[in-house]
């Protein structure tokens, strides 16, 4: 293949129903494994709920009331207010959607957790669930599904972002877009933090959105959107401010390499400055926010003491590479790591072969996406490295804004060789599809089963 002219194959137009499997897929997976986890065992889950529940019974933005007492895995600490010095835009989303479930189907707001499990630590279930025999229909109320499907639906915005992404950095290959979403949607681990009362998922369906539309459109007067689409993932979660550093830095490359459309440029540079500004004056002159922002801008502003220490370095890629493949509970029931190896592995490799094969594309915005994409990189790894400086959170789910572009890279690296004669590459979409369904069973029926269940 020439690399000059390298071309991946489905460029033209697939049938339309193949568009649908990737949200089809993800759907279908993150409701197995929403059916099967039950409540509270994800990781922080509890203290978000307390957010969600301040929000739809007293109408407030969260605080941090009660006070968390003790040790972590302490019932007076888990069951607090502790996980409410975040920025406040999930939980008032899944505080108003438990509302409106609860007003709709007649369930109450108020959900009590399960009792505590005093042999957690040596079971690793932090609370003593009633027995199930079926998995439908599913055991919470709709009030609490209600607030995980806020989470589900920045799940799907993911998958639709990836494809986008992939779509538009393979030159419109309506195949390299399927590959990449299905590639996503059977993630184990992001199908795990999905359905997870958490703000971690609309957090990253935020900041992937500006990263589809920054990646995706060329006009100057996106800049506006995407200034605002990044105020509302810093109002969802603090470490997403790297994702505003990326909007400004991209203004600026496109400042640098566009010249012909830097008076539009201009033009967007007073209403993104006011977009900032307005959420900064509102974070100020609102005291929870305020507190709230200092509180979670102060918790990364130390330094751990272990930092010096390889060992520590070790341990944090290990558990990274772990979390980012399967690692469910409170990150406590994981699939082996010689599975997570492979896993990075074969998306290395991959992702490896589509970098080249991309760069080689003949693309009239080639110089300046790349530019862009790692920018992208970089501001998501030093936020992932900037909280570990400050303390031990080896977890994948700080990086998940990373999933569009691993997965666009690695459709690349799928579809880089030629087919043989007489093998269509949708036969490629088949395996996909299946390999995730089996692949996500089989970890549903190897880890979570066993452990929730009692099923062996």
């Amino acid at each position: 293949m020439d690399a000059g002219n390298a071309r991946l194959p489905g460029r033209r137009q697939i049938e339309w129903g193949v568009w649908l499997l990737p949200p089809l897929l993800y759907l279908g997976l993150v409701t197995a494994y929403l059916s099967v986890i039950p409540l509270g065992e994800s990781p922080d889950e509890p203290g978000h709920w307390q957010c969600v529940q301040q929000v739809a019974l007293y109408n407030r933005l969260p605080i941090v009331e009660p006070k968390p007492q003790g040790p972590w895995w302490e019932p007076s600490a888990i069951l607090s207010g502790r996980m409410c010095y975040h920025m406040p835009l999930y939980y008032v989303l899944a505080g108003l959607a438990q509302k409106l479930a609860s007003a709709t189907t007649g369930t109450p707001l108020a959900v009590e957790f399960p009792a505590y499990n005093e042999a957690f630590g040596e079971t690793g279930v932090m609370f003593l669930h009633p027995a199930r025999t079926a998995f439908w229909p599913l055991a919470e109320p709709a009030s609490v599904l209600a607030a995980r499907w806020i989470s589900v639906l920045g799940g799907l915005a993911v998958v639709g972002a990836t494809m986008g992404i992939a779509y538009s950095l393979w030159a419109k290959s309506a195949l390299a877009a399927v590959v990449a979403g299905l590639w996503v949607a059977g993630w184990p681990q992001f199908l795990f933090l999905s359905r997870a009362i958490s703000n971690d998922s609309l957090a990253t369906a935020l900041a992937v959105g500006v990263l589809a539309w920054l990646v995706c459109d060329s006009r100057p007067q996106r800049f506006v959107g995407l200034a605002l689409l990044s105020a509302l993932a810093v109002l969802t979660k603090v470490t997403m401010l790297f994702v505003v550093v990326v909007v400004a830095a991209g203004w600026l490359l496109e400042l640098w390499k566009t010249s012909g459309q830097r008076r539009a440029l201009w033009r967007s540079a007073l209403p993104m400055l006011g977009i900032w500004g307005g959420t900064l004056l509102l974070v100020q002159w609102t005291p929870v926010l305020r507190d709230h922002f200092g509180s979670s801008t102060r918790s990364f502003s130390v330094l751990h003491e272990r930092i010096f220490l390889l060992e520590y370095w070790i341990e944090v890629l290990r558990l990274t590479l772990s979390s980012g493949w399967a690692r469910f509970g409170w990150m406590n029931v994981a699939a082996p790591d010689w599975q997570a190896y492979l896993w990075w592995s074969v998306v290395g490799l991959l992702a490896l072969g589509g970098s080249v094969v991309w760069w080689h594309q003949k693309l009239p915005r080639r110089t300046l996406l790349a530019l862009l994409v790692l920018l992208w990189v970089a501001g998501n790894l030093a936020t992932y490295l900037r909280i570990n400086l400050a303390v031990p959170q080896p977890q994948f789910r700080f990086l998940m804004s990373l999933l569009p572009i691993a997965g666009a890279l690695v459709a690349g690296g799928l579809l880089q060789k030629p087919w043989p004669r007489g093998v269509q590459p949708v036969w490629l979409v088949a395996f996909l599809v299946g390999g995730a369904i089996g692949v996500n069973l089989a970890l549903l029926g190897q880890l979570v089963l066993p452990k929730y269940w009692g099923i062996p």
